[in-house]
Order: C-alpha cells, then sequence, then structure tokens
C-alpha cells in the first residue's frame, strides 16, 4: 500500500490586508470619476458658462480642457458663425396673401454676452434657442418685412427691400439679446395653386404691357427719325434751291448745249448768243 503523506495546512485568510486593498480600490475608482467630473471640454468656437445651484460664475471659460468643481455645470454657446434654417415660415403680404418662405440665418453669440444670455434664458441649450427664442425673432422680423407690399412686389421687384429690411430688425433686435445676426438668405415665396395662378396671369399681363411700351417706344423714335430726315431733305432742298439763280441756270444750259438746237428756258426755244 502506498504511504500517505499528510497535507499542509492552508495559510489563514489576511481579512485585513483584502479590506485594505477593496478600499483602496474603491477610492481610487471614486477619486478617477470626481476627477472625470472635474474635467470640462469646451469645443472650439465656443464660451462655457460655469453655473451651480448656488448661481451663475461670472468668469466663463474659453475653448479647451478646464477644471472645475465636481458641483458645477457647464453649458456652451457657439461665439463663432453658426447657419440655421428656417422652412415654410408663414407670412401675409399687404393685400391679404398668405405666403410661407424659407430664411437662413447666419449668426453667433456676442462672447461678452453669454452669461446675460445664461441669466435670461437659464439652462436652455443653444439648440432650444434656435428652435424657440431665434425662431419666434426670425419669424416676426421676416412677418413685418413683407407685410409693406403686396403679393406681386414680394415675388419680384422687393425682394432685395424685404431683405434689407428683414435683416436690419433682426440685428436690431437680436443684438441687444446677444445674438449677433451677420447675413440672411431669403428663399422664394411659396403660394398656394390659386395665387400662384393668379401671380402667373398678372406677370404675363405685364410682360405684354412692357412689350406694347417697347413697341411703341421703336415706332416713336422711328417716327422721329423720319421726320428729321425729312426735315433735313426739305432744308437741304431748299437752301439748293435758293442757290440756282437764273444765272447759274442759263450758263448751266448753255455748258449742256451742243449748238444743234436751241436752248430751252420755260418751254420757249432761246437763242443765245454764247459769245456775250
Amino acid at each position: 500500500m502506498k504511504s500517505m503523506k499528510p497535507s499542509k495546512p492552508s495559510r489563514p485568510v489576511n481579512r485585513k490586508s483584502l479590506l485594505l486593498t477593496t478600499l483602496i480600490g474603491g477610492l481610487l475608482v471614486i477619486g478617477a470619476i470626481i476627477l472625470y467630473m472635474c474635467i470640462e471640454k469646451v469645443p472650439q468656437g465656443h464660451q462655457a458658462v460655469i453655473y451651480s445651484v448656488s448661481g451663475v460664475k461670472e468668469e466663463t471659460k474659453p475653448a479647451g480642457w478646464h477644471f472645475i468643481s465636481p458641483l458645477d455645470k457647464a453649458i456652451h454657446y457657439p461665439i463663432r458663425t453658426q447657419t440655421k434654417e428656417y422652412n415654410d415660415l408663414n407670412v401675409a403680404t399687404s393685400d391679404g396673401k398668405n405666403l410661407n418662405m424659407d430664411i437662413s440665418v447666419n449668426y453667433h453669440v456676442d462672447p461678452t454676452k453669454v452669461v446675460d444670455i445664461f441669466n435670461k434664458f437659464g439652462n436652455a441649450d443653444i439648440q432650444g434657442l434656435e428652435y424657440g427664442f431665434l425662431r419666434t425673432r426670425v419669424q416676426d422680423g421676416l412677418r413685418q418685412s413683407v407685410a409693406k407690399y403686396s403679393v406681386i412686389e414680394t415675388f419680384g421687384v422687393k425682394t432685395g427691400e424685404i431683405k434689407k429690411s428683414t435683416l436690419e430688425m433682426l440685428q436690431d433686435n437680436l443684438t441687444k439679446q446677444g445674438f449677433i445676426v451677420e447675413d440672411i438668405a431669403i428663399s422664394s415665396p411659396k403660394a398656394d395653386k390659386a395665387t400662384q395662378e393668379a401671380i402667373d396671369e398678372r406677370v404675363k399681363a405685364n410682360q405684354e404691357l412692357e412689350r406694347a411700351k417697347t413697341d411703341r417706344a421703336i415706332a416713336e423714335e422711328n417716327a422721329k427719325k423720319k421726320k428729321i430726315e425729312a426735315e433735313g431733305q426739305a432744308e437741304a432742298n431748299e437752301i439748293l434751291e435758293k442757290s440756282l439763280s437764273d444765272r447759274i441756270i442759263r450758263k448751266q444750259m448753255i455748258d449742256k448745249w451742243d449748238g444743234k438746237q436751241p436752248i430751252t428756258i420755260g418751254g420757249e426755244g432761246v437763242i443765245v448768243d454764247v459769245n456775250k
């Protein structure tokens, strides 16, 4: 039979060492979480406002990495050009026609007023402001500008004035709020079928009227030209007639006389003595 070797006694677990290791590991995890919460990354082209339950801090953070209190939060505002498009904004012309228009707005946030914006709108982010406050102001400015003109003018000669008026209105109203409007682009209005047909008829009538005016102007110019030519010819004839004296006429006839037939002046045969 094989001999049985006595087994070695197992080492007792050091509970204090295990507890210490677990505690240190937990503290490291908590420390990493707190450190992560203290790091704030502000994207390029943005300015961050730092706030907490105790209020907003006057010092803002530029683009880059920053350490903040774990109890603080940050909201970012774009200080470089942003483009926001608003489609199918409903407006009405001076003659009561409802139109839908698209408008594109280039703007940025004034970096010196980001704290004021936060104090006014709270922790609403820029997307919320674009779909709420900014959209309302843009539509109101466009509506006031279009309301000055008829539907025909809105589709035609007044488009430049509508853009200019809307841009100036937005710049005046939004600059005070901290939003700098750089430029806008307004698309052609969209009308319902009945309105579009009426516009097409009006445009066609205006084109025919302009064509008639052009034809009339051409006819008047041609008439003036003919009149001037006739007057010029008449004046030339008058000058020529005054310059032709009887003596000159007789001399011209004598020069052409062939010596055979009498020179006829006034229907009568006259013998002219060429030696005189």
